[in-house]
């Protein structure tokens, strides 16, 4: 599972995905893998990376701005993948070369074409449309799949494409936290306007493939700064539990 502001290396990525040692360094080591349908770019900022190279890869407000290596084109085919929208690309990122990478999330590809060599790729995150209203859960199991469901109920574990179940959760809980009260809409007019993360009441951990996610019973909104507060712990506390610790 990644958490979104969570640290991970390599490693730890390895372990993650029970990849065998014969798998493992390679491309992992050079920017950017394809693993399965998934991608993971790693990516330094403001510092070169191992090889000598320093690409400007810099934070741009929600947005990060990045730079593929050195001789890459948009004619490549894994910068074509990239930008195809069939795969998942997982996002780490760090400031310091040999620190641990924090997983900023899914991204949602933004191509700059004019750019010829190197790419030049804005990822925004948090969103399935770039133009829609960000909003998360930040959990996310490696090589997890869904499908739709009928209704109310379906596959959730790669959320980023599938909003039934986030929509289905708001519509009947609504967009203020669970834990707090906070409504983004009420307290920022529309720029906050329905802008919420979701929180899994089963850890997403344990959701297999197979896992039929309720989203009224096993989904409830929460604001980031609940959210963050929920997963301080392993397992999460409940919203009952974190309700109970608020000071304010």
């Amino acid at each position: 599972m990644y958490i979104v502001g969570s640290t991970y290396s390599r490693n730890d990525i390895y372990t993650l995905l029970s990849l065998p040692e014969a798998e493992r360094g390679g491309d992992w080591l050079n920017g950017y893998h394809r693993h399965g349908s998934d991608y993971y770019i790693f990516c330094n900022i403001g510092v070169p990376g191992r090889t000598g190279h320093d690409y400007d890869n810099h934070w741009d407000g929600e947005k990060l701005i990045w730079h593929g290596k050195g001789q890459s084109h948009f004619a490549q085919q894994a910068i074509r993948n990239l930008l195809s929208g069939d795969y998942r690309v997982f996002v780490f990122y760090r400031s310091g070369d040999r620190d641990p990478f924090t997983f900023a999330g899914v991204g949602q590809p933004i191509p700059h074409s004019s750019i010829e060599r190197p790419v030049r790729i804005d990822w925004a995150f948090g969103a399935d449309d770039v133009g829609q209203v960000p909003v998360f859960t930040d959990e996310f199991v490696p090589g997890a799949e869904f499908e739709e469901g009928q209704r109310t109920q379906v596959f959730v574990n790669r959320y980023e494409r599938d909003r039934g179940a986030r929509d289905a959760c708001i519509r009947h809980y609504g967009a203020s936290c669970a834990a707090c009260g906070i409504n983004f809409g009420s307290s920022y007019g529309e720029l906050g306007e329905g802008f919420i993360h979701v929180h899994h009441v089963v850890p997403v951990s344990e959701i297999g493939q197979t896992y039929v996610v309720d989203p009224v019973k096993d989904l409830v909104p929460v604001c980031p700064n609940c959210h963050a507060m929920l997963h301080r712990q392993n397992p999460p506390l409940t919203i009952e539990e974190l309700k109970g610790m608020r000071r304010i």
